[in-house]
């Protein structure tokens, strides 16, 4: 994983030259996320460094010319979007991180849907570039959406996209002994999490209960809660939250196929109590 300090010289970087081509608007560095965003007259877009990172990371020699193209490709997000420009087949759950949610300016107007952990799910639009925005409800009910119908737009996409993966949940040969990861959708993989087949299947194939993680918006963790590991799943989705490009939650849920709910966190044993009196 690259030095921090690497990545944070690397964002302010590109948001000096995002600056200094779009005065019109301000540029700031969201450090949790990795990415920058884009504030102005009816503008609030985000734009995910890790992508860039990572490519000029492996061909430093077109950094530049990947950068250029990137700054570039900007100006298409920054002319304010009419309402009516919101398409129901585009709507998806969109999971993150509660703190996330506090870095937008709108947060207070995005449909919402809490999962526990410290998780949120809310209704957002899929845009070119893997790039996303989340709707505000003045903006699905100009389109011609109410909150029940926005939902359900929202919960039918959802379902779609992940529609492949409870079938080759269930047909697999066999259970990882650290369990599955899940990192094939870079900005919505944590939106299985709504999905009751792919719930349904983690269950199935497990034979009980399954703990599911989402340390990043990329990676969704699951386990058998009945498996040996499961006791090291924790360790395992704090140390994943750690690495991560973007952080969602060190949290655990759990399912039992039909619910999802939060796994409270193991009380801390008196060994380890008397551990912390000692180091005081």
């Amino acid at each position: 994983m690259s030095d921090p300090a690497d990545r944070q010289a690397f964002a302010e970087r590109i948001r000096l030259q995002l600056q200094s081509r779009y005065r019109g608007v301000e540029v700031v560095i969201d450090d949790a996320a990795f990415a920058l965003r884009l504030k102005g007259a009816g503008v609030d877009v985000p734009l995910p460094l890790g992508p860039l990172h990572h490519a000029c990371e492996r061909a430093p020699d077109r950094a530049g010319s990947l950068i250029a193209d990137y700054v570039r490709r900007a100006e298409r997000q920054l002319s304010p979007r009419s309402p009516a420009d919101v398409s129901p087949s585009r709507l998806l759950w969109c999971v993150r991180g509660a703190r996330y949610l506090d870095g937008l300016s709108r947060a207070a107007e995005l449909t919402t849907r809490p999962l526990g952990a410290e998780m949120v799910a809310f209704i957002a639009e899929t845009m070119p570039g893997s790039l996303m925005r989340g709707v505000p409800a003045a903006d699905l009910a100009a389109a011609g959406l109410d909150d029940v119908s926005a939902r359900a737009h929202a919960d039918a996409n959802t379902r779609t996209r992940f529609s492949s993966l409870p079938e080759r949940i269930r047909a697999a040969e066999r259970i990882p002994a650290d369990g599955w990861r899940l990192g094939s959708d870079i900005l919505f993989q944590g939106s299985v999490l709504l999905v009751a087949e792919v719930l349904a299947a983690f269950v199935e194939r497990s034979g009980g209960d399954v703990l599911l993680a989402a340390p990043d918006r990329s990676e969704v963790l699951a386990i058998p809660a009945g498996l040996p590991s499961a006791d090291r799943f924790r360790m395992r989705v704090v140390r994943a939250w750690r690495d991560a490009m973007n952080p969602v939650s060190r949290g655990i849920l759990v399912t039992d196929g039909a619910s999802l709910s939060e796994l409270e966190a193991a009380p801390r044993k008196a060994g380890f109590e008397l551990l912390g009196w000692l180091r005081r």
